[in-house]
């Protein structure tokens, strides 16, 4: 009986844009695999590419516009049973735009609570858990410099993981 060997993960970013409490996510043209999932927009990384560059690369594809990459969020593990995925996502801001599809579906703005997990890729479902989590807490803050370090002030492993600098 022949084994099965495990390959390693594809590395994959995803860009978390944010504006008036509400993040931007994207409706995959349906294919066979994912069908018309929704998620937050970002693809695989090439070889020699950093995380950041594969997602400016990306968004330009994707939406025709220039963002800044930002902090790290999270970084999840998702086994799609033929192949796993290893997602990082990171804050970042639309430069110019507004956003043009290219290759999705749809966009949506929407407050992380009222999104659907069910719709989304498993690789995607722990990302709007933790937007859940932050944007309660921001709901909850004091002052607009907390809401902001909530949201934005990545733990160091986070940003080590992510091949930010400044994570130990």
């Amino acid at each position: 009986m022949k084994s099965l060997k495990q390959s390693s993960p594809i590395r994959v970013v995803a860009g978390v844009a944010m504006r008036d409490k509400q993040v931007l996510v994207a409706q995959r043209q349906p294919d066979a695999q994912f069908i018309s999932w929704w998620e937050f927009p970002g693809g695989k990384v090439e070889q020699d590419e950093t995380d950041q560059q594969a997602l400016k690369r990306e968004w330009r594809e994707e939406f025709g516009v220039e963002i800044h990459v930002g902090a790290p969020i999270v970084e999840t593990e998702f086994n799609y049973g033929d192949k796993v995925i290893l997602l990082c996502s990171f804050w970042c801001d639309i430069l110019d735009g507004p956003p043009v599809l290219h290759q999705h579906q749809a966009i949506y703005w929407c407050e992380p609570h009222r999104l659907d997990a069910g719709v989304f890729s498993g690789a995607d479902r722990p990302l709007i858990k933790l937007l859940c989590e932050r944007f309660n807490r921001v709901a909850r803050s004091e002052s607009a410099d907390e809401a902001d370090a909530i949201l934005h002030d990545p733990s160091p492993a986070i940003m080590k993981k992510c091949g930010v600098e400044g994570g130990q």
